[in-house]
């Protein structure tokens, strides 16, 4: 039986998958590749899964690198992304991580270096238009706080009051999505 092929993409410190590259490798079976210039070193149709966790707002052209995502997948086979949604209102406050760190701190944290950057924050819609243009199929999206993401009291107490609401989308800092191709 054959083990089912996953390609983690941007996997930082991340041990999901079979195979794994990242700008910044940490460990020895991470294959280093900068995206925003260089092709995967896969062959077409050779992942059943393209995984990639907090990568897509860091990339220049994220429609070409869907689309290289989607040569290297088998026919069925599945995307799954996850990226920040840029309707957080944490992302628009002071007293959060997120803002602290994207504003000049992310030469603090270990395993990135000065060339991480973001480019693009999405919505749910941007995702989805991602995504079809990069004509992918039966594609899934929702809201979500990853693990991750630790807040202040007040943010948490601020987010959880707007769940549920017309104003939802402000309580979530994450975006899921998968797609088929």
């Amino acid at each position: 039986m054959n083990k089912k092929r996953i390609l983690n993409i941007g996997c930082g410190k991340e041990t999901y998958g079979t195979d794994f590259v990242d700008l910044y490798p940490q460990r020895k079976e991470v294959k280093e590749v900068n995206l925003d210039y260089e092709k995967l070193p896969y062959k077409n149709n050779t992942f059943e899964e393209v995984y990639s966790a907090f990568l897509f707002e860091h990339l220049k052209d994220p429609h070409k690198v869907l689309l290289e995502m989607k040569r290297v997948l088998k026919k069925g086979g599945k995307i799954i992304l996850i990226t920040d949604n840029a309707g957080f209102l944490g992302f628009h406050t002071k007293d959060t991580l997120w803002w602290k760190v994207h504003n000049g701190g992310y030469n603090k944290l270990s395993g990135r270096g000065e060339g991480d950057l973001h480019f693009g924050l999405f919505t749910l819609s941007h995702i989805i238009t991602h995504l079809k243009e990069a004509g992918f199929r039966n594609i899934k999206v929702k809201l979500f706080k990853h693990k991750r993401h630790k807040f202040s009291f007040k943010t948490s107490f601020i987010c959880n009051l707007l769940k549920e609401t017309k104003f939802e989308v402000m309580a979530y800092p994450n975006i899921y999505a998968e797609a088929v191709k």
